[in-house]
């Protein structure tokens, strides 16, 4: 009697470790095949995130010039400013709704003219160019402010160091149903204007800085 109560607590022993045995490794192999299928969703999203990942937009300066040109001994005050700058989208898939944009020149820190370049909305398709023009009253710098001499001096040297600044905000259209926040956008673009008021050819088509 003790000996066949003893083999039957030896086979539950058994029995017990078996069922645990299997459990484990039904475990592990879920485990594996949950593990691989999050390695398979992430490689297919990352991907996704490469294709559909938003390029910001590209600005180049084509034209500026200033009605009348310059001269050293007057103020261009009152006169007005003419320019365009490209932007282009380079997403494949993705278009770009764009804010109102603003527009500033600037004589290093003084203001020269500043004023609205599109004054709506608009959208902009993917892999298009859209050229942004503005037409800006010239504010100064006047024979009395601090920057004239310095400005005096460059319309002399035949070389004026401009810096037309563009302030919008955009937002990226990936798919019908899906668009990204709202993002401030500011482009500076650095030109040089010759003592006709026209884009030095070194400036033709420089590339304009963004920040966000």
């Amino acid at each position: 009697m003790h000996q066949a109560g003893g083999t039957a607590a030896a086979g539950s022993r058994h029995a017990g470790r078996a069922r645990d045995s299997c459990a484990a490794g039904l475990a592990n192999t879920l485990c594996s095949l949950l593990l691989g299928l999050l390695l398979v969703a992430a490689v297919v999203l990352f991907v996704l995130w490469l294709g559909l990942r938003p390029h910001r937009p590209r600005f180049n300066i084509a034209s500026f010039s200033v009605a009348g040109g310059l001269d050293p001994d007057s103020s261009p005050a009152g006169t007005s400013l003419a320019f365009n700058v490209t932007d282009r989208n380079p997403n494949r898939h993705i278009g770009i709704y764009y804010d109102a944009v603003h527009a500033s020149v600037h004589f290093y820190d003084a203001l020269v003219a500043s004023g609205p370049a599109f004054a709506a909305r608009w959208y902009q398709p993917n892999k298009t160019t859209t050229s942004i023009t503005g037409f800006l009253d010239v504010l100064g710098p006047a024979t009395t402010d601090a920057s004239w001499p310095s400005f005096s001096a460059a319309v002399r040297a035949g070389r004026v160091p401009l810096r037309l600044q563009l302030a919008t905000a955009i937002r990226f259209r990936v798919t019908n149903a899906f668009h990204s926040g709202r993002q401030r956008m500011h482009v500076s673009c650095d030109l040089l204007v010759g003592v006709e008021g026209n884009l030095l050819p070194e400036s033709h088509g420089a590339a304009c800085d963004r920040y966000f």
